[in-house]
């Protein structure tokens, strides 16, 4: 029995890290810009670029974040999560290619532009994790998913350290033609070869997995749903039950527009609001200039690779945490940044006006990297991998495109106005609006955003019907061991 649990897990981190890999590529992109940017403030500089254009291209990927998450959305629902996936290895393998080649700030511009192409796309592997991983072990995998964007950024942290900004970006060029190849090798969810009618296929997937058999194969097929969207109800074969045909006859409209959307919908949005409000990504977009400005005593480069190492520890030590509710984990979370960011505002309203270099200054890196450690605990994971459970199988990979646009515009507009707050309001003042916004989240969290730990998709989508609907159900579907989460 041992042997045969490790090797369907084996085979689940096997699959999980070959989707996941994409996101190392996308960690790259979010540390490219510490890389070129500090690079074109240099004397020599290939390009000349004032604040206004450093803030365009540190932004610039999030752009098209949207565009790229609503079109990878609707082709996982229509072609599958895999092949979605690749998909989004074109635009960076082109646009990584194009910065590799770089001569003018408009080849960087466009460069950036076609990495949001793919930049919020990060849904799709969401989905496939969930409709892969056991219940009990699915936080755990999706960590996984966090640990490669880290690994990401550490790698271009160091290559920043040692290349030039077009040999990094020649590097990731060659590791995206990698990345397109990888999942070949890899099957489909079993759920959505089903919702396509491939019942043997999704068989030999489940059977190649080692999930169990259950009695769904026996139950009668659903009529399909009006619209193509709609028809991702009986991909759940929990679902796929005479209760689910209740689902299966709604319109378009009434789908998008019950409670089981807009209630996660709420929730997952609000979740990125406090995200952004945070301010971890104007830390990870601007390591080197917010780290000058707090007046640390490090190299800026050097605290990047010092941050890139926090926040891989803490994906590490959160792994042994998995299994906690996400609620107390992300009310743990937000207390530690809010802790730890009011040591550096503190430090700050003590000694930011001083002339000379203020004692401890060499020291104020680590209120910083424990900041960086507590937000990969929730605050930074979560509201991502959230989309990826709560929606019902009928619109998820479309809801996930929607709430990814948000979450990624949200990122976009946080990361292009932080320069004008700080120079409208001062580095102390939005720094102490990212504080209390850390101990919101740390509210939101322990009293607001919906519980998913440990419970199977289908009882996280019926937690959010009302009770009457919940109470139909129960009654009119049999009793079945469902087979996947």
């Amino acid at each position: 029995m041992f042997h045969k649990i490790s090797i369907n897990h084996l085979k689940l981190f096997f699959t999980t890290s070959v989707m996941s890999f994409q996101q190392f590529i996308i960690g790259g992109v979010f540390g490219f810009s510490a890389v070129i940017l500090p690079q074109l403030e240099l004397p020599n500089a290939l390009v000349k670029v004032d604040g206004d254009q450093a803030s365009w291209i540190a932004s610039f990927p999030l752009l098209l974040c949207p565009i790229g998450s609503l079109v990878f959305g609707y082709l996982s629902d229509r072609f599958g999560r895999k092949l979605a996936l690749q998909l989004t290895y074109v635009p960076l393998i082109i646009s990584w290619s194009l910065l590799s080649n770089a001569e003018c700030l408009k080849d960087i511009y466009i460069g950036r532009m076609l990495t949001g192409l793919a930049t919020g796309t990060g849904g799709v592997i969401y989905v496939y994790i969930a409709e892969t991983s056991p219940t009990d072990s699915r936080p755990f995998f999706l960590l996984i998913y966090t640990l490669f964007v880290g690994l990401g950024l550490m790698t271009s942290a160091v290559l920043g350290a040692l290349f030039h900004w077009r040999t990094v970006a020649a590097v990731y060029a060659v590791m995206c033609a990698v990345g397109f190849v990888a999942p070949f090798f890899v099957p489909s969810t079993p759920m959505w070869l089903r919702a396509r009618g491939r019942d043997a296929e999704a068989r030999k997937v489940e059977q190649w997995f080692g999930f169990e058999p259950d009695r769904i194969d026996d139950l009668p097929t659903l009529p399909p749903p009006p619209c193509a969207a709609a028809a991702m109800a009986t991909l759940s074969r929990a679902d796929s039950t005479v209760g689910a045909v209740v689902e299966a006859n709604k319109g378009c409209w009434a789908t998008y527009t019950g409670p089981t959307v807009w209630k996660p919908a709420l929730a997952a949005l609000a979740f990125f609001c406090c995200q952004q409000a945070s301010g971890f990504y104007v830390l990870l977009f601007y390591s080197v200039d917010v780290m000058r400005d707090c007046r640390v005593a490090v190299d800026g480069m050097t605290a990047a690779v010092y941050l890139c190492a926090a926040r891989l520890a803490g994906t590490v030590v959160s792994l042994v945490f998995q299994s906690a509710p996400k609620r107390r984990l992300t009310a743990v979370s937000g207390l530690g940044m809010c802790a730890s960011m009011s040591a550096v505002v503190g430090y700050l309203y003590a000694y930011g006006d001083a002339a000379d270099p203020p004692p401890g200054a060499d020291l104020l890196i680590v209120p910083f990297l424990s900041y960086v450690f507590f937000a990969m605990f929730a605050v930074l994971p979560l509201p991502w991998s959230v989309c990826g459970e709560m929606f019902p199988m009928a619109v998820k990979g479309t809801m996930n495109g929607v709430l990814y646009s948000c979450g990624y515009e949200l990122m976009f507009a946080a990361i292009k106005v932080y320069p004008m707050l700080v120079s409208t309001f001062g580095i102390r003042a939005v720094w102490t609006g990212c504080t209390v916004a850390c101990f919101v989240t740390s509210l939101f969290g322990a009293f607001v955003l919906p519980e998913t730990t440990g419970m199977t998709l289908n009882e996280i989508v019926d937690g959010f019907r009302p009770s009457g609907d919940r109470a139909r159900r129960v009654k009119n579907v049999p009793a079945v061991k469902p087979q996947i989460p």
